[in-house]
């Protein structure tokens, strides 16, 4: 069953200017259609915008100019020139030391920071927890 609509009615829009779906007072009706509607949120007028009828902007990505992780990793391991550690997060390490992690394997520290640590895995580089 269709709703009938009337000026000073309430309705749902896509507002042009919040750019999300809100309540609208109807404006100006072209018969039985919503033509023009006037935001509560922001008061703007506009076009009546069905939210059901409207797209989601694309969003383009950016192509990685950075190596896979496991071309990474593979670089990292041979350069390499720490101990081979079993990682804890109470742990301190250097650049360049190895870890073993019992779940991601095997790694090698890249960069510090306050009490972490970033390590590179043959999957991704993580974020780790150490005392450093």
């Amino acid at each position: 069953m269709q709703e009938t609509y009337s000026a000073g009615s309430s309705i749902v829009s896509q507002c042009t200017k919040c750019k999300i779906s809100l309540d609208h007072t109807v404006v100006a009706m072209a018969g039985e259609v919503v033509a023009k509607v006037k935001c509560r949120t922001c008061g703007s007028t506009h076009k009546f915008r069905d939210p059901a009828a409207v797209k989601k902007p694309r969003v383009s990505r950016k192509k990685s100019t950075e190596p896979p992780a496991s071309a990474l990793w593979q670089a990292c391991l041979a350069q390499a020139r720490g101990k081979e550690l079993v990682y804890a997060m109470t742990g301190r390490y250097r650049v360049g030391d190895i870890l073993i992690h019992d779940k991601f394997g095997k790694g090698v520290v890249r960069k510090l920071a306050m009490n972490k640590c970033h390590v590179v895995f043959e999957d991704k580089e993580r974020l780790m927890a150490s005392a450093n």
